[in-house]
């Protein structure tokens, strides 16, 4: 209750934010340049290794932001990796197309991507950052309608470059930025204290019947 309680505030603040400020159209394909990513499953990971992400990481692992890689590789040959400020977008799924739409900005160099996720260098004229809680809270309705398929959904930088966006100047992209990642790492604190109390607890009712 208490992240998805969290979760609704940050989509509250950025919606709030989003209503009040001046905004222009753009569209996908003037965000950044696109690439794709080579074959990286879970049979490929090791426990030492090259910094890795697979696709599936970035519905279960990471969030909107992505600071510090859990994951490892020994596969490099041929194989892309992120540049600090890339947008990566899973590109399937099986459970719906707006869940399909939950992008995360990196702020890590040279990890190693894989799998079927694309990826984007935004370019100097946007906030990777912003663009992502962006997509996360404000265009997922927007743009899960670009999404194809039943049993596998399945979403491409082609299915959404010319899509035009609101989006704000960068000076107010990047000032909305800093309040939600300072509010993510408020969840991630406070969530870790959480785990530690429970933890706790768990302890010293099991003392009170030994």
């Amino acid at each position: 209750p208490l992240i998805k309680d969290c979760v609704t505030e940050m989509s509250a603040i950025i919606e709030k934010h989003y209503r009040c400020v001046k905004k222009h159209s753009v569209r996908v394909e003037e965000l950044g340049k696109p690439f794709s990513v080579g074959n990286l499953s879970k049979d490929d990971l090791s426990e030492i290794g090259v910094p890795c992400i697979i696709y599936g990481e970035l519905f279960t692992t990471y969030g909107a932001i992505i600071n510090k890689v859990e994951s490892h590789t020994k596969k490099i040959d041929g194989m892309t990796l992120s540049r600090k400020g890339d947008l990566l977008f899973p590109s399937s799924t099986t459970v719906d197309a707006v869940s399909l739409i939950a992008p995360s900005a990196i702020n890590v160099d040279g990890v190693i991507l894989g799998g079927d996720m694309f990826g984007i260098h935004v370019n100097s004229n946007f906030d990777a950052q912003y663009l992502s809680y962006f997509f996360n809270h404000i265009a997922k309705n927007q743009f899960a309608k670009y999404a194809k398929g039943s049993t596998i959904i399945h979403l491409h930088h082609t299915d959404i470059d010319k899509a035009k966006l609101l989006l704000p100047c960068l000076e107010e992209q990047n000032r909305m930025a800093m309040c939600m990642v300072s509010l993510d790492e408020k969840i991630t604190i406070e969530s870790a204290i959480l785990k530690t109390m429970l933890i706790q607890k768990s302890y010293l009712l099991r003392q009170m019947f030994i």
